[in-house]
């Protein structure tokens, strides 16, 4: 549980350097200086992606990896959709974890979104165990086509000794279909 906290002091700290240079480089461009050309939202559309991180349940962490497949809407600073993933785990209870959530997030600057999920989470260890799982993140653009995540999930699954699995995992996530 200490490593956990310790990667979710990370994800705060990594999310605080993220606005404030995003917060930065939107105070605009000097006078005389002629502003970018406008591109449409990278939020609303399909997008699939990768992920990479650290789950932890109880005396039994490890290694997590998978992928995930999403759709999003967005209204103005308003951005909503729907995601699953199916992650691998690395450790000696735990074969995989998946999960179907909502999400629902605010821009806090056009390429930095920050959002809160919940859904269904799903924990293999043999047998496999449905529950709830919620988290936050924070999302930013790289690309028109790519943007990178950092998230926090906790699955309330009643497995790996009956005290759930807490992730934190890094993610990079491709629009697909322009």
């Amino acid at each position: 549980m200490r490593a956990l906290r310790r990667d979710f002091a990370r994800l705060i700290a990594a999310a605080g350097i993220v606005l404030g240079a995003t917060a930065a480089v939107a105070e605009g461009l000097p006078k005389g200086r002629q502003a970018p050309v406008e591109r449409p939202p990278i939020w609303q559309g399909l997008y699939g992606g990768v992920h990479l991180g650290h789950a932890d349940a109880d005396a039994d962490d490890g290694l997590v990896g998978g992928v995930q497949l999403g759709y999003n809407w967005q209204m103005d600073r308003i951005v909503y959709g729907v995601e699953g993933d199916l992650s691998i785990m690395d450790s000696d209870r735990i074969d995989a974890l998946g999960s179907v959530r909502g999400r629902l997030g605010y821009l806090v600057l056009p390429n930095l979104l920050v959002y809160g999920t919940a859904g269904v989470g799903l924990v293999g260890n043999g047998d496999t165990e449905s529950g709830f799982v919620y988290g936050l993140g924070v999302e930013g653009v790289f690309t028109d086509t790519m943007t990178a995540r950092l998230e926090y999930l906790a699955f309330d699954n009643e497995s790996a000794d009956g005290n759930g699995v807490d992730v934190i995992r890094a993610g990079l996530n491709f629009k697909l279909g322009r």
